[in-house]
């Protein structure tokens, strides 16, 4: 009776395993898992600071899902990426998040394309994504 048990508990496990081998592949290609990659930008004084660097970039592998949090603390502001149709706006106090897939390796401005003052098109920072490994 115990074995009969087993394999019966054993099913579930075993249809688990298949399904998740049926979504890894696709068309006979396996794919790699990405990682998310979560960053927190501010922009403030006409420039950007992106959380954990001292420097305005932003660095991801290539593939990665990219999280970014947008915030401003002075005038509205926007993160923008040509490359990447991305164009966010944010108020003081109203912050924006969104994701994207870093699906090409280079190094992409990022900029504020509002024109509330002359200074914002100064404000700049790069994505920087390497190619998969």
């Amino acid at each position: 009776m115990s074995k009969r048990v087993h394999r019966t508990e054993s099913r579930p496990i075993f249809l688990a395993i298949a399904a998740a081998l049926a979504a890894v592949t696709v068309a006979g290609v396996v794919l790699i898992a990405q990682a998310r990659r979560d960053f927190t930008v501010v922009a403030r004084k006409y420039a950007f600071a992106v959380t954990g660097s001292n420097t305005a970039e932003i660095h991801v592998q290539q593939n990665d899902l990219v999280h970014v949090t947008f915030s401003t603390e002075d005038i509205p502001h926007s993160f923008t990426i040509n490359e990447y149709r991305i164009m966010r706006r944010a108020e003081p106090g109203k912050p924006v998040s969104f994701d994207f897939r870093a699906d090409r390796p280079g190094r992409f401005r990022f900029y504020c394309s509002l024109t509330i003052d002359e200074k914002c098109k100064d404000m700049q920072g790069f994505l920087v994504v390497d190619p998969a490994k």
